[in-house]
């Protein structure tokens, strides 16, 4: 069984100067790390876990090399790779900061250290984005998820509910399909997911799709019992029972604690350009956080080979 446990990754030193000090381990921030390696490079990894949006995926079949592959497989395949080099890996953390003092950056975490490096890839993902509906936050983990493979399987033979209409809420509801006696969909106005994935959800007949229906309130108190919808186009709000509730509304960028150091978009989004530069020289972002449209995991991997050669160029580039 795949376990972290059965890797050797280097311990994290406050005491070192690292080259670059890569930030969040999905798909860009391990590729770049990778790349990084390659050039005989001192390297810390921060991250909260490793395969970040990619550990929620279920079956993904448009990675090259793969014709069908799970999320999970692909990130243990990641890590193997990646155990590969002598890298520092600080898993289990966040950082809260980022500052410059002359060519050198610090990184400040969560857990109050900080750690020194020449260059800087923020490569953090997105995280998916609450409805902050009434009993969301209070029944989390109690019925209430953002990752239907991570949770279908606690609901077996229940009813349960998606609330989206884009491509990742369509893949949940058929991971749920595979499990659950009834799956609603409820979508705000039009589904908006590709059409192969559209075909498959309707291959089950357990899926009730509620277009035009808006969630109003997740019900229970304990655990959740049901949700409460609008339906638009009769003006009426109803209850439908369910066990559990699936938010798929959407992702934001995991960007926070940059704001006010880079330049952000309206979506919080770094601002780079086509070498991964932000607005600060020797800080290259990648991947989902950026404002790259497509976020796909071969993607992210692009950019992040991208974001560590350009690092590597402007290392140098400072002896």
């Amino acid at each position: 069984m795949f376990s972290l446990l059965n890797f050797n990754f280097k311990q994290p030193d406050i005491n070192t100067l690292y080259d670059f000090i890569i930030v969040g381990g999905g798909p860009a921030g391990i590729t770049a790390a990778i790349y990084a390696a390659r050039k005989n490079l001192e390297i810390l990894l921060l991250t909260k876990d490793l395969g970040g949006q990619v550990l929620w995926t279920g079956e993904i079949e448009n990675y090259l090399g793969f014709q069908s592959i799970t999320g999970k497989e692909l990130v243990e395949k990641f890590t193997y790779h990646l155990n590969y080099f002598p890298i520092a890996l600080g898993l289990g953390t966040e950082v809260k900061g980022i500052r410059k003092e002359e060519n050198i950056f610090y990184v400040k975490t969560t857990e109050d250290k900080e750690y020194k490096s020449k260059v800087v890839i923020i490569a953090t993902g997105r995280s998916p984005k609450p409805l902050n509906i009434k009993n969301e936050k209070e029944l989390l983990g109690k019925g209430v998820s953002y990752c239907a493979t991570c949770d279908a399987p606690l609901f077996k033979n229940k009813d349960t509910a998606v609330i989206g209409g884009a491509n990742s809420a369509i893949t949940s509801a058929i991971e749920l399909a595979k499990v659950c006696q009834k799956v609603y969909l409820i979508v705000r106005r039009e589904i908006k997911a590709d059409p192969i994935l559209v075909e498959r959800l309707k291959k089950f007949n357990n899926v009730i799709i509620l277009l035009k229906h808006l969630p109003k309130s997740i019900l229970g108190k304990e655990k959740v019992e049901g949700i409460l919808v609008y339906d638009l186009l009769n003006d009426k709000e109803y209850e439908i029972k369910v066990s559990g509730v699936f938010i798929e509304a959407g992702m934001k960028p995991n960007t926070e604690f940059l704001k006010g150091f880079l330049d952000l978009n309206e979506k919080g989004e770094i601002i780079i350009n086509c070498n991964c530069e932000t607005n600060i020289p020797g800080i290259f972002a990648c991947g989902d956080c950026t404002i790259i449209e497509d976020k796909q995991i071969i993607i992210a991997c692009g950019e992040g080979a991208k974001a560590s050669l350009k690092g590597f160029k402007y290392l140098i580039s400072q002896k």
